[in-house]
C-alpha cells in the first residue's frame, strides 16, 4: 500500500476522539477532534467588533465554544443535565463546573487532537510580544 493508499484509509477528523485528563481534581473527559467547519463556526462566533487595532477576538468564549461542541463525555449539552445544573447553556455549566485554567487546559487538548501545536501557538505570541 502506497502513502497515498494509507492515506485515505485513516479515519475521518470527525471519528478522532480521546480520553483526556485536565487536573488532579476532574476525571478523565472524552473529547472529539474538530472538522475544519467546527473550528471555523467556533471562530465566527468568537469574533467581536471591527476596531481600529482589527477585529476583537474573543478567546475566553472560543475556549468555551470548543469544549461545549467537541467533549463526547461528560456531554454537556444534555438537557437532563443542564437542568439539574440550574444552567441554560452548555457554556453556562462549563463556567459554573470548571475552574478557568481546568477550561483552557481542556480546549488545549481539543485543540491539540485537532492538529494544532499550542507550544508553538505560545511560541508565536511571545514573539509577538
Amino acid at each position: 500500500m502506497n502513502d497515498l493508499e494509507k492515506f485515505l484509509t485513516l479515519p475521518d477528523v470527525s471519528e478522532i476522539e480521546e480520553e483526556v485528563s485536565v487536573s488532579k481534581r476532574l476525571g478523565k473527559f472524552k473529547v472529539k477532534a474538530m472538522t475544519s467547519d467546527e473550528f471555523g463556526e467556533y471562530q465566527k462566533r468568537s469574533r467581536g467588533k471591527v476596531n481600529k487595532k482589527g477585529v476583537d477576538f474573543d478567546s475566553t468564549k472560543f475556549n468555551l465554544l470548543i469544549v461545549a461542541g467537541q467533549t463526547i463525555q461528560p456531554n454537556f449539552n444534555n438537557a437532563e443535565l443542564l437542568k439539574k445544573a440550574g444552567c441554560a447553556t452548555a457554556t453556562e455549566l462549563i463556567k459554573k463546573k470548571l475552574l478557568p485554567g481546568e477550561i483552557a487546559e481542556l480546549a488545549d487538548k481539543i485543540t491539540e487532537l485537532s492538529g494544532f501545536e499550542t507550544d508553538r501557538d505560545e511560541e508565536i505570541e511571545e514573539a509577538k510580544n
